[in-house]
């Protein structure tokens, strides 16, 4: 996979990724995705993670 397939947004600001960790993140997500055996192929897989704030103290 190469790095400019792989997009990576933090609080709405692009990340720049070089070619190493633009391939490590796609084939790391595009690996958790394939072991779901969906019925199709991905062609196009987005992810969004949210960190909420916890009103508990580690």
């Amino acid at each position: 996979m190469k790095s400019d397939e792989v997009t990576l947004l933090v609080n709405g600001h692009a990340v720049e990724l070089n070619q190493f960790a633009g391939a490590i993140i796609g084939n790391v997500v595009l690996g958790m995705v394939q072991s779901l055996h969906l019925n199709e192929f991905p062609e196009v897989v987005e992810l969004k993670v949210t960190k909420t704030q916890s009103t508990e103290r580690p």
